[in-house]
Order: structure tokens, then C-alpha cells, then sequence
């Protein structure tokens, strides 16, 4: 059986810029023009959680020198691999292919290039709600059939990722505010209110361990460390300025 500690290699999570830009101008440059000065302003917010999805992708991979025998292999330790991650509680339409391929390889250190049989590959991702099972599933699929561990990723289910959204949202503007606010006081100006606000897709910082070749040596279980997820947003805002 398989087993090695595999730690999770967190993406460097994005840093906040409480504004990295801003403009004063006399009138608003939008199709709703605004009376009197404005204030404009860009300005990014984050805000973090602990994951609740683990997404694992696996590959089966087969040689030889005959091209039905390599995917006659890959079927078996797919068919395989399915059944054992069945066993152990993911539901099968939780575990979907995301490549196959059956190609010829060379001998690229010859310089015709001769071939040397065929290589298979059968990849899978597997889609795990509760996190503190990937080290285990990547067992169980390395242990049944997996010959690689591609990726191990730690990140937010939809309904979750929107929530966190809000609250980098919520920071955003915060960071706005106190952009314009400085921006108002050095021009001589005061916040009147908000003119416009947009804002465009969140950006997410999952935590991604790196690939890895299953080996049948160790003793140690798998063990997947990770950190909270990082959602970053950014709001474009337009105020509207009076004369302070």
C-alpha cells in the first residue's frame, strides 16, 4: 500500500491594495452624469475560509507494445479503482474522467525518433465534500489502481465561495471609502454620497499540492495540511463631491 505524507502547497494568497486607483475630476465621465465634482475609485477587498471541498485528480496509466493490451489494462485498473473508491463511500457521480488517451512513444534520444510501444492514460477527478477525507481517498485510489496523483486541491464549494464573496465584496468598498475620503480631503472636497458602483468576478486562491508518482513504499498514511481559502474582489465606485 501506498503511503506518504503529501503537504499541501498553498497558492500565495492575495494581498489586498485598499485602492490601487483613484482619480478627482469635475464632472463624472459615465452615461449617468453626475452634477458637481466626483470622486473615482478602485479598490480590491479579501476575505478567507476554511475549505469544504477537495477536488483529487488521479490517472491510471498503462505500457506495452501492443495497443489493445494497454487499454485492456487501463479498463481493469479503472474498473478497479472505481469500485474501491465506491467502497469507500464516494458516490460515482462524484468521480468523472477528464482525459484518455492511448498514444505511441518514441525513443526521443534516437534521432529517427523510434518507436517504443504505447502509453495509456485513463485520468479521473474526484470530487470529495468533506476535506479531512482526501488523504484517505488518495489511498485508496493510489492503493487500487492509481499509478499518479496529479493535483489535491482545497477550495470552496459554490454556496460557499458566494458567501465568502460578500464579505470581500464588503471589504472592497470599506477600502473604497477610505481611498475617496483621502482623495476628497486633498482635493478640498466632501463625500456626498455614491454615484455609481460595478464590481466584476471574484478571484479564488485554492490550496493546490503538487503532483506526484504513486509508490508502494512507507508506512506513513497520506496526510493533506492546508490553509483557509483566499477570495479576492474588486469594486470600481464613483461619489459624488461637494465643496468642503
Amino acid at each position: 500500500m501506498f503511503r506518504g505524507a503529501l503537504t499541501a502547497v498553498g497558492v500565495a494568497a492575495l494581498v489586498a491594495v485598499a485602492g490601487f486607483a483613484g482619480a478627482v475630476g469635475p464632472a463624472a465621465t459615465n452615461a449617468q452624469q453626475a452634477d458637481g465634482p466626483t470622486i473615482d475609485v478602485a479598490a480590491s477587498g479579501q476575505a478567507q475560509a476554511d475549505p469544504d471541498r477537495a477536488i483529487l485528480r488521479v490517472a491510471v496509466v498503462a505500457t506495452g507494445d501492443d495497443a489493445n493490451a494497454v487499454r485492456e489494462r487501463l479498463g481493469a485498473n479503472a474498473s478497479r479503482l472505481r469500485a474501491a473508491l465506491a467502497e469507500n463511500g464516494v458516490p460515482d457521480d462524484r468521480v468523472r474522467t477528464v482525459a484518455y488517451t492511448v498514444d505511441r512513444r518514441y525513443d526521443r534520444e534516437t534521432t529517427t525518433d523510434r518507436p517504443r510501444g504505447f502509453e495509456g492514460v485513463h485520468a479521473f477527478e474526484v470530487t470529495l465534500a468533506n476535506v479531512s477525507r482526501a488523504g484517505e481517498i488518495v489511498d485508496v485510489a493510489v492503493t487500487n489502481g492509481a499509478d499518479r496523483v496529479d493535483s489535491v486541491e482545497l477550495t470552496l464549494s459554490p454556496d460557499r465561495r458566494r458567501a465568502v464573496r460578500a464579505g470581500a465584496l464588503r471589504d472592497a468598498m470599506a477600502n473604497a471609502r477610505s481611498d475617496a475620503e483621502v482623495l476628497a480631503e486633498s482635493a478640498g472636497l466632501s463625500i456626498a454620497g455614491v454615484h455609481t458602483v460595478s464590481t466584476g468576478d471574484a478571484s479564488v486562491q485554492p490550496f493546490r499540492t503538487e503532483a506526484f508518482d504513486a509508490d508502494a513504499g512507507g508506512e506513513a498514511a497520506t496526510d493533506i495540511d492546508a490553509g483557509p481559502v483566499t477570495v479576492s474582489a474588486q469594486v470600481a465606485v464613483t461619489y459624488n463631491g461637494t465643496d468642503a
